[in-house]
């Protein structure tokens, strides 16, 4: 009675055992499967930056307040300093249109950046013209 017992629980438990074991390795393939949709829905929702989405070089830039005080031919004053432009400076109105230096008058509000190693030279500018 003691052998049919332990044979009859070795039937069972090898059953469940093998069964077991083929859930397992059915699941294996849906949890890959279930992996790779997620990762590609995450870079289908948030693409990774290029670099023509990056911040333009405005946004990232510390400006100097200040107001036009004086025009000269080759310099301008900004709150009485002296300054020149660089040989490449860009100069923009608020609404980042492009301007000439033509366009620069005494008592407009500006945003300047110095070029680089320089204390007098204005290599970018935002003008705020009146609207």
């Amino acid at each position: 009675m003691e052998y049919m017992m332990n044979r009859n629980i070795e039937s069972r438990t090898e059953g469940l055992r093998h069964s077991h074991a083929n859930v397992s390795a059915c699941q294996v393939p849906a949890v890959i499967a279930t992996f790779v949709l997620a990762v590609i829905l995450i870079a289908v929702v948030n693409p990774p930056l290029s670099f023509a989405e990056e911040a333009p070089p405005a946004a990232v830039v510390s400006y100097r307040d200040g107001k036009i005080t004086g025009v000269y031919e080759t310099t301008i004053q900004i709150d009485n300093k002296t300054f020149s432009f660089a040989p490449e400076v860009v100069i923009l109105d608020r609404h980042n249109d492009p301007l000439s230096e033509r366009d620069i008058r005494e008592d407009l509000e500006v945003k300047y950046h110095l070029l680089k190693g320089t204390t007098d030279k204005i290599d970018q500018m935002i003008v705020f013209l009146p609207e």
